[in-house]
């Protein structure tokens, strides 16, 4: 009987360190599935090196934290990849424990140049904090565009996954750009809803 209680102890133990870990926040930079680079605080990580026949002169990417509340989620600055020859190049930003207001407007900016490759760059929603790429923000092939997605309903901490995929025609390709997410401000909310109710006031008294 102590065997099978400590058992499901254990097991119990196992089950909370898995939420546990699930739910901390975490900012990571992967390559062709390969962690290159982690943040246990959200705070900002980069890497700079080689990857098959690509040169990743530097990504960085800035979490949540570093912004404080002023709407900024994820910052996938100073992105600058080349080819040494063609081939393909996967790379994966993941930010874990991110957090906004119950129901949240994303937006997603997408800025830079590409040259001599096919990329696909998309961001993604997950609301159970997992790391998936389960609701797509936005998506482009293009060098610069701009997406939204409004009245998203959470119920805690979220993750947020952007996908670069650069496939190299021969050597010398190069993408460099400068990719975020953003909600809106709380305090600008704030003033929205203030206005919102003033005007209902005003109407009233006329």
């Amino acid at each position: 009987m102590g065997m099978v209680r400590n058992a499901l102890v254990a097991a119990a133990f196992g089950v909370a360190g898995l939420v546990s870990t699930q739910a901390h926040a975490t900012l990571i930079i992967s390559a062709n599935g390969t962690s290159m680079g982690s943040d246990s605080t959200n705070m900002a990580t980069s890497f700079t090196g080689s990857v098959g026949g690509f040169n990743i002169n530097i990504v960085s990417a800035i979490g949540q934290a570093a912004f404080g509340s002023n709407g900024e989620l994820l910052d996938v600055s100073s992105l600058d990849v080349s080819s040494g020859g063609s081939g393909t190049l996967k790379l994966l930003i993941t930010e874990t424990g991110v957090t906004a207001s119950a129901l949240a407007n994303f937006a997603a900016s997408f800025t830079g140049n590409i040259t001599g490759a096919n990329v696909t760059r998309s961001i993604y929603l997950d609301t159970t904090n997992s790391g998936l790429e389960s609701t797509l923000i936005g998506s482009t092939t293009l060098a610069s565009q701009a997406f939204s997605l409004s009245n998203v309903s959470l119920s805690g901490p979220f993750s947020l996954v952007e996908e670069i995929d650069i496939t190299a025609f021969n050597a010398g390709a190069t993408l460099s750009s400068d990719d975020n997410v953003t909600v809106p401000e709380p305090m600008s909310l704030a003033l929205v809803g203030a206005g919102l109710l003033g005007l209902g006031l005003i109407r009233r008294r006329k």
